[in-house]
């Protein structure tokens, strides 16, 4: 069973993920929206952290673009930044691009997975080529609020 977003947005704030701006999470009518204008249907895993902090997520994933608003933008970096790179890797039809790393480090899933995929990643210089980073988006997920969790944060 996916988590809900409702149950993302305890977790956060009892993992002291806050800032002193609250969580803003999209609405079902902007994410309906988004994947009619790009012609998608996003996986419910995705879905489910979109409606819980899609626009601002406090802490997490702070220094990354990956904000609601950025995600048709990330689609065409991410053309840009392989085309830079003379296109070491390929990518299939059914990618989504969810997260740019300091403009360097792609992490997307295939729409084709499930409502739960597989998140891999691609970035400037890799020898690996694209990597299988985690096997859902929900283990990323939880993984990224482990990692935030025990970092020191100077307020």
């Amino acid at each position: 069973m996916l988590v809900r977003s409702e149950h993302l947005v305890k977790l956060l704030q009892e993992k002291e993920l806050h800032t002193d701006r609250p969580f803003d999470g999209c609405s079902e009518a902007e994410i309906k929206l988004l994947e009619q204008e790009m012609g998608i249907r996003l996986p419910e895993s995705y879905r489910q952290y979109l409606l819980a902090v899609g626009h601002y997520s406090g802490r997490l994933f702070q220094g990354t673009d990956m904000q609601f608003s950025q995600l048709k933008e990330l689609q065409d970096e991410t053309k840009e930044l392989l085309r830079e790179n003379n296109n070491p890797v390929v990518l299939s039809a059914g990618t989504f691009v969810f997260s740019i790393h300091q403009g360097y480090e792609i992490r997307f899933f295939d729409l084709n997975e499930g409502d739960n995929p597989p998140v891999m990643e691609w970035y400037e210089g890799s020898m690996k080529g694209i990597v299988r980073l985690y096997d859902s988006f929900e283990e990323f997920l939880t993984d990224s609020i482990y990692q935030q969790t025990v970092m020191k944060w100077l307020d």
